[in-house]
């Protein structure tokens, strides 16, 4: 088999570029024994320990030395050839033999590998991943870890969203006030960039401004046009950087000096997203800069403030990323774009000349399956972009967040002109607001190999089973590697948040209502569709303990998938899916979770009925009735019943 169609007999993920595989397999003995240029040694524990020491040869040739930096557009191509005489790699540089190591650990199932030659390179140079340690801190160890695992699925870019309204994550030294209390010191920073740049990651940071700055005015609240008071609500807050104010770029200046310093990478994220600009029409320093330097709107006062900014990074050697916002005025020349509100933001930056990296389609923090952002291709056509999106609309999953996601239809806007720039990739998002550290593995890890699987892999490589099949490989791998354990880790907070032994295989086929279902609110989300969202009060915020068995669960319930399966041998399942039934209908069900457990019930004894021999249409019906959340929760079997339903 050759090309980039996916073989079933492989689990590799992402998916090779080009392979060859050869009818024979190969057994791998005790493990592998590594023969590496000098140097490179650090790259076997970077790829995983790959079976430790052992008999099976593994020959590593690195061409050229890269610099001790990874760089965005490096060559990150490999060779790897897998025979009875044992494993040749070949690459350019060392991050390309680490990626080939990786493909060698994927490779081995149960001491066996198969015959097999690889020539392989990414399809995007960008591969990120942004965390979001403002809203919820997330600790050093964790980020580590995070390293791990995102050298296992070859992504390359590591962005910490450090500063928000809620929190300032990084140790100032020039400005101690703005940490904090929990942050990272510089020094534990430097040395999260130094462990990344050995597994071929880049740390690109992010200082979020003018907006979302509440933590930097509590602090200094002489940068701002006025006081304000600490915030652990989310939302979009009115707080703003003073662009009249030449302390305030002062101030900025420093902290960029400082950034730098542990922040080797050319690129600095500066935010630029939902700025109020209330506080600026209503600020007559400001009204006087703006009659100064002719600026009409407070968009055009945002694109004064940013230019400024991105001339300071310049004398510093960098250059600026923001998120797409800023091309509401003028952007900075030079400035990479992230495109987070739909295809249209990709476009129109490609359209302006900037070159973009993409988000949209991939925050995992909306709870969607893995299909659905595996979907979503950071360089298909605009057309096809837009269909991806009208698709979501349609999807039974999504069909109780559908009018919501209607509403982000208003950011839709016709790029003008050809395209000038590139794009240079994408990054998935994870943000913090429903996520702590003790919950981000079955957060982040259950779809973030979707998405790497994306970034990397050819366009064409698009079978759902061969996803979903490569993905659990995966989850086996992380496991293995001890970067994460989900299903695991999220049983134990299920039992710990409440949940009964003899209930989680119940409970594991819910999962979190989608979109911004949970953090809306149902008032705020009706609200925002009618255009009234901000004084409607959402129902978490920074203090809101998260430890029910809502952020416990898979955002995408695994076990439904199974139960699918287990469906069409109804004779096998009959048994266990009678047991199930006893135990949804018990009395000893945690309140939130009882309308879910009689939902369930529901849909067993449809089943049941159908096993018997009943009527397929009132099993139908009845299942189509509990179709809607339960509160926080729903039912991820529904869908997938009425479709088998359907069937018979």
């Amino acid at each position: 088999m050759t090309d980039s169609s996916v073989d079933p007999a492989v689990s590799l993920l992402p998916w090779p570029a080009r392979i060859e595989i050869q009818n024979e397999t190969v057994r791998l003995g005790a493990g592998f024994a590594f023969e590496l240029p000098a140097g490179y040694e650090y790259l076997v524990g970077a790829a995983g320990r790959a079976g430790g020491q052992g008999d099976f040869p593994v020959r590593v040739r690195v061409r050229d030395a890269a610099s001790v930096l990874p760089q965005l557009g490096q060559d990150e191509s490999y060779t790897l050839l897998v025979s009875r005489d044992g494993a040749e790699l070949e690459a350019a540089t060392q991050w390309g033999a680490m990626h080939g190591l990786t493909t060698l650990v994927q490779l081995q199932q149960e001491g066996w590998a198969p015959c097999c030659r690889i020539e392989d390179t990414p399809r995007f140079a960008w591969r990120g991943l942004m965390l979001d340690p403002a809203r919820h801190f997330l600790s050093i160890e964790t980020l580590h870890r995070v390293l791990d695992g995102m050298a296992l699925m070859k992504l390359n870019v590591l962005h910490l969203h450090l500063t928000d309204d809620q929190g300032f994550r990084f140790e100032s030294l020039r400005y101690p006030r703005l940490a904090s209390e929990q942050h990272y010191s510089q020094v534990e920073l430097r040395k999260l960039v130094d462990k990344a740049a050995r597994r071929g990651i880049r740390v690109v940071p992010e200082f979020d401004m003018p907006g979302h700055v509440t933590s930097w005015l509590t602090a200094y609240p002489e940068w701002g046009s006025r006081p304000v008071a600490a915030t652990d609500r989310f939302g979009v807050h009115d707080g703003c950087l003073n662009p009249a104010s030449e302390e305030v770029y002062q101030a900025v200046g420093a902290l960029l000096k400082e950034c730098v310093q542990v922040f080797p990478d050319v690129y600095l994220h500066m935010g630029g997203d939902e700025v109020s600009g209330r506080w600026w029409r209503e600020d007559p320093g400001v009204e006087t800069l703006m009659r100064r330097e002719g600026l009409a709107d407070t968009a055009a006062v945002q694109a004064y403030f940013n230019t400024r900014v991105a001339n300071q990074l310049a004398l510093l050697g960098r250059r600026l990323i923001a998120w797409d916002e800023v091309l509401n005025g003028t952007a900075p020349e030079g400035c990479l774009i992230q495109s987070w509100r739909g295809a249209t933001a990709r476009d129109r930056a490609l359209a302006a000349g900037h070159d973009c990296i993409v988000s949209s389609g991939y925050y995992l923090d909306l709870h969607y399956p893995a299909d659905v952002h595996h979907a979503y291709d950071p360089g298909a056509s605009s057309a096809a972009l837009l269909a991806a999106e009208d698709a979501l609309l349609d999807d039974p999953r999504l069909a109780h967040v559908a009018d919501g996601m209607r509403w982000t239809s208003a950011w839709r806007e016709a790029a003008r002109g050809e395209v000038k720039a590139a794009v240079l990739g994408a990054e998935a998002c994870l943000w913090s607001e429903l996520v702590t550290d003790e919950i981000l593995d079955p957060r982040l890890w259950s779809r973030l190999p979707a998405v790497a699987d994306r970034f990397w892999s050819a366009a064409e490589v698009r079978d759902t089973n061969s996803l979903y099949r490569r993905l659990e490989n995966m989850l086996d791998v992380l496991d293995q590697e001890r970067v994460a354990r989900v299903t695991e880790i999220s049983d134990a907070l299920l039992l710990r948040a409440g949940v009964l032994e003899h209930q989680l295989p119940l409970v594991r086929l819910l999962e979190p209502v989608k979109w911004y279902g949970r953090l809306l609110g149902e008032v705020a989300l009706k609200a925002r569709i009618e255009g009234r969202e901000m004084p409607q009060a959402r129902p978490y915020k920074v203090s809101t303990p998260l430890d029910r068995p809502v952020d416990a669960l898979l955002p995408e319930s695994l076990a439904a998938r199974e139960f699918v399966a287990a469906i069409e041998d109804p004779q096998a399942f009959t048994t266990p899916l009678t047991r199930w039934r006893d135990i949804a209908g018990g009395n000893d069900w945690l309140e939130e979770l009882q309308p879910s457990a009689d939902a369930l019930g529901v849909v067993f004894e449809a089943l049941l009925d159908v096993f018997g021999g009943a009527d397929v249409q009132a099993a139908r019906e009845r299942v189509t009735a509990v179709a809607e959340p339960q509160g926080e929760y729903i039912l991820a079997v529904v869908i997938p019943v009425l479709d088998w339903l359907d069937t018979q």
